[in-house]
């Protein structure tokens, strides 16, 4: 991943630092209040989401049903205020009777607000991809099971077969050889008795 598009560089350094700026200079000059509140608000409101899921990650339960959860509505409610009611709030911003230093924080903030939704939506792209591909490699393992089982069991009917033939074959040379020792005592008896005459 790319320096600028990673949650633990730069957006998240210069979200830090913006927030920390704005507020000063809130506080000094007492102006930009309800713009802080707004922007804290948005920028807030997906944070317990986002430590939840690294609570989940550390302790190897990310993969779970309640990660999955998680991750959807940490994006979705991303999207919602961040993204969503960001964009509007800015747009009516503008249209207000409003001074060169509340727009630029404005804009600065909204900006790293898509550095980070690009980030997400990269994730989930992996994400998704990964899983499709997870999925793809299980289905070609029961595949390739299944198709192992019934040569398994085409070669276990064989043998079986096999030995079948060679059991009736054998039996077979039993019964004619059996036939074979009665003729010849038949034989040998009938020649003694004429013979004997």
């Amino acid at each position: 991943d790319s320096p600028w598009c990673n949650v633990k560089g730069m957006p998240m350094l210069l979200h830090h630092l913006c927030s920390i700026l704005g507020m000063t200079v809130g506080t000094i000059t007492g102006n930009y209040g309800t713009e802080m509140i707004a922007t804290i608000f948005g920028s807030e409101i997906t944070n317990p989401l986002l430590q939840f899921r690294w609570f989940l990650r550390e302790n190897g339960n990310n993969e779970t049903i309640l990660g999955e959860i998680v991750d959807h509505a940490f994006m979705f409610l991303f999207g919602f205020f961040r993204i969503g009611i960001g964009s509007y709030l800015l747009l009516r911003y503008f249209q207000q009777d409003t001074d060169f230093w509340g727009r630029l924080g404005g804009v600065v903030i909204y900006c790293i607000s898509w550095m980070f939704w690009i980030n997400i939506i990269i994730f989930a792209a992996k994400k998704y991809k990964k899983i499709k591909s997870h999925e793809k490699n299980n289905s070609k393992n029961n595949n390739d099971s299944m198709i192992e089982d019934d040569l398994v069991k085409e070669g276990e009917k064989s043998s079986y077969c096999n030995s079948e033939k060679l059991y009736y074959n054998k039996s077979q040379r039993q019964l004619n050889g059996s036939s074979n020792k009665h003729q010849l005592h038949l034989q040998r008896f009938i020649t003694y008795k004429y013979s004997s005459h």
